[in-house]
Formats: structure tokens, sequence, C-alpha cells
């Protein structure tokens, strides 16, 4: 089986989307796939590049180095072009369009059309780009739903997502959650790095992004660290130029080392001992938190830490949190609550309890398992349609 796989976002990009496909593609057979996708430089640009975090597979790179409108649709177009060459040699079996950026589905679509092969949509994000109500939007939808329609099948990473999309009448759905690679973290070795964190205070350490869905939650728990004694706080997160909010620079310009690599995150995050994990409450697409499922998630279970998370109420992390016992979840942004919770997790036993449960829950989530389902789904998709 041949499978194009269309991801404006992909390794060595450390994004969330991309860290999906490292973990996927990690364990797909070499020769069964190619990836079409935007050029190192877009990642180099937004400081999120690691160079240690590429996979060595077919490959594409597309003369895109932004996400503005015009690259977007100069990749759209040469996605298409290149898929129409890829299948012309190799005959493509099956085409995987990954979200957040729709220009990847809609050149899968038309690609679809063209080559008449079956395609698959993983959803990493929802579909929120504009505002409702614009007369964009209402053409954005039009094209999702045309888009969606002719999807064999939309992969989307928990149950919030799928009745999000059932109550638009989307139905060809299938739950794929994402997954963490184990043996990287195993694997890597350790990592120099410099002394970040004293000894003798409770190690709060924050790895990603932060912008418009974690600002307001971030700034919040900023706030409330101050407040606290004995703890100490670091964020390893990109501040290149335009990236961060002046109301954030000023709170994290004392705790933020800036980008770290995947295998300096991961020795950061196995020297903490609480993993702060932000989704804001106030954000301008409330439906985009509830059903969001951080990949950050998953990477501080598989170094076995207490996660503290400042999430909405009804959302799938504080669902996940409680469920599987691996931390606390502050619900409001409210400095009082979450100045309270941090005063719990200085609990040795607790946070040991949460410890435990967080490895045996990452478990759950094992890359390689899931990759096997994924050829499998892939396989039955292409076998129904011959």
């Amino acid at each position: 089986m041949k499978v194009l796989i269309i991801s404006f976002v992909f390794p060595p990009c450390a994004t969330g989307a991309a860290t999906v496909m490292y973990n996927l593609c990690k364990y797909l057979p070499k020769r069964c796939y190619n990836v079409i996708t935007a050029r190192k430089e877009f990642c180099i640009r937004w400081g999120i590049y690691d160079k240690d975090y590429e996979l060595n597979c077919n490959t594409i790179r597309l003369p895109v180095h932004t996400s503005a409108l015009p690259d977007l649709l100069i990749f759209f177009l040469l996605t298409i072009f290149k898929g129409l060459s890829i299948n012309k040699k190799e005959r493509i079996d099956c085409i995987l369009a990954v979200h957040p950026y729709f220009y990847d589905l809609l050149g899968a679509y038309i690609l679809h059309k063209l080559i008449k092969k079956p395609f698959v949509i993983y959803m990493h994000d929802l579909f929120s780009e504009v505002k409702k109500g614009a007369l964009t939007y209402r053409i954005w939808i039009f094209l999702e739903r045309k888009v969606f329609s002719s999807a064999s099948r939309i992969f989307v990473m928990n149950e919030e997502y799928r009745e999000h999309y059932f109550k638009r009448g989307i139905r060809n759905i299938t739950i794929f959650p994402p997954s963490i690679d184990f043996r990287y973290n195993i694997n890597h070795g350790t990592v120099s790095l410099p002394s970040y964190i004293p000894e003798g205070k409770l190690k709060i350490v924050y790895t990603g992004s932060v912008y418009g869905p974690q600002e307001s939650a971030v700034l919040t728990f900023l706030q409330a660290s101050k407040k606290v004694g004995e703890v100490h706080v670091l964020f390893a997160t990109p501040s290149g130029k335009g990236y961060l909010k002046d109301s954030l620079k000023e709170y994290l310009k004392d705790v933020n080392v800036g980008f770290l690599s995947k295998k300096e995150c991961t020795e950061l995050q196995k020297n903490a001992d609480v993993l702060f994990l932000p989704l804001s409450p106030n954000f301008a697409y409330p439906e985009e938190v509830k059903c969001a499922f951080p990949c950050k998630l998953l990477e501080y279970l598989a170094v076995g830490k207490s996660i503290l998370a400042v999430v909405p109420e009804g959302s799938f992390v504080e669902s996940f949190v409680k469920k599987y016992e691996v931390g606390l979840t502050v619900n409001e942004l409210s400095v009082e609550k979450i100045v309270s919770a941090i005063n719990e997790l200085k609990d040795e036993m607790k946070r040991n309890r949460f410890s435990q449960n967080a490895l045996r829950t990452a478990g759950l989530f094992d890359a390689k398992i899931w990759t096997k389902r994924l050829c499998s789904l892939l396989n039955d998709i292409v076998s129904n349609k011959k």
C-alpha cells in the first residue's frame, strides 16, 4: 500500500500536529508513504526547528516559508501537481491529509477527485479559522462539508470531537487519539542542561507554545506562582519576535528559557515535580479548547510526572486528568484556586500516586500500537474501494 501524506507542518517542526505525525510515521514502513509538507524554513522562522526530530522518509518540501495566505495558496496548488506526479510514478493507494491547515484538506480533496483514490482526514484541531457569521466563514463551511463528505474516514482525537461533528451532520468519523513514542523517551539518552532548576523547591515546568488558547491561563498561573513560597517555575516556549503578547513577556522574562529541542524538553520534564498544562476558559473559540487533546499531555504522562491543568470546566483535558487520576485541575482563571492547587501538590505522597497513574495511563497510547491500527484502518479503506 502506498500512502500520500499531506501535512503543512511535519518534523523537524516541533508543533502539535507535527508531533502527532512524528509518532505515527516513525513506525510506518518507510517505503509505504510519501510526505508533502512545507520547507524547514517555516519552523525556523517560528523558532520551533528541532534538527534531531526529523524522520528518514521520502519527503517533498514545497517552497513555502510562512502560513500567510499567499504561501498557503502556493502550497495548495503545488500539492496537487506534486501529488499527480507521485501518482504517475508510484501509483498512490490512499491520501492522508492532516488538519490544522485547511489547504491540506482541500488539496487532498482535489487530488482524490483527479486520481480517484480514497482519502482520509486527520483532524488535529477543530475548524475555526474565521469568526462565525462572516461571509468568508460560510464559504469555508460549505467547502468543509464538500471535503468531509468525500472523505472515506475522518479521524478525530476523542469523543468530544466526534460529538462536535455529529451535531453538524458529519457521520464518517473514527476516534483515533494521538500517541506517544516511548522508545524516544527511553533511548534518546541524557542531555546536559544548565542548572535551570534549584534543589529544595517544588519544580513546575511547562514545555510548549503560548498563544491564543493558552494565554490567559498561563498569565493567571504565573501571577499565582509568585504568591507561593518554595516554588520554582520554568517555561520552555518559543519567544521569537511577534510570538508572545506584551502582557505575557513581562511575566515570562524571568522564567522562560526559550525553545528547547525534544531531547532537552524530555530531560527537563523528567527533572520536574509538576508539569503545567494550560487551556484558557475565555478563548475566542471555546469549542476548540473544550475538545482539545494536547500532545504534551501524553508527553507529560510518559515521563511519569504529576499534572497541574488550568483548563475549562467540561473540557476533555479536565475529564482525562480526573478519570485517570494523574494530577489536579483548576477550572477558572482564579489566582487563589491555582495557589491552593500548587500548595496541594507539595504533598510528595500525592505526587507519587499521580506519577504512577501517569505511567500506567501512558501505555494506552503507545505509538507503535497505534501505528499498526492506522495501517489496518487504511488497508481496510483501500480494500473496500477496490
